[in-house]
Parts: C-alpha cells; structure tokens; sequence
C-alpha cells in the first residue's frame, strides 16, 4: 500500500518520512498508522517491487558497496550512500 504523511513524522525500515512524504507499506503496517496517513494507492504488497537496497541499513549498504568496490565518496546517509550505489550499478 502506498500511503503519504499527514503531519507527523514516521519512521519506516529506519527512514523518517515527513509530512507529505510517500511511501509503501505492508497492511500489517498500515493498519497501524492508518489514523497519521493519506491511502494513495490500495495495491497489494505482493504486487510492489521493492528495491531490495531500500530495506538494508546504512552500514549494510557500506558493505554491499564496498564488496563491489563502489566508491561512496563522502556519502554518509542512507539517501546518499544509494544514490552512489545506483549510479555505479549497470542499468538493467
């Protein structure tokens, strides 16, 4: 389900969403927080592809870069050591 803050801040698989951020969660997790949120879209979580990076920690990602031998710079968040990943990882 793909839900978007109303005013509080959440925190989801370790990233903080602020208001009018979206993003996708299980039904478990919706029910939960079903009363601080906005439902965008109904889809079933079987049905998102989830990036399975989004879900690992930043002190995984720094692993998971560094088996690869992908240069994170100065990157230190989570927002940032991703998008340094993405963009050495070939385009599918």
């Amino acid at each position: 389900m793909k839900v978007e803050v109303n005013s509080i801040p959440i925190r989801h698989d370790g990233t903080l969403y602020k208001q009018g951020a979206s993003f996708s969660v299980p039904t478990k997790v919706y029910e939960t927080i079903k009363s601080h949120v906005t439902l965008l879209d109904e889809a079933d979580e079987a049905d998102v592809v989830m990036d399975p990076l989004e879900s690992m920690e930043p002190d995984e990602l720094r692993v998971y870069a560094s088996d690869r031998d992908i240069d994170l710079g100065k990157a230190t968040s989570k927002e940032g050591i991703l998008e340094k990943i993405k963009a050495a990882e070939p385009k599918a």
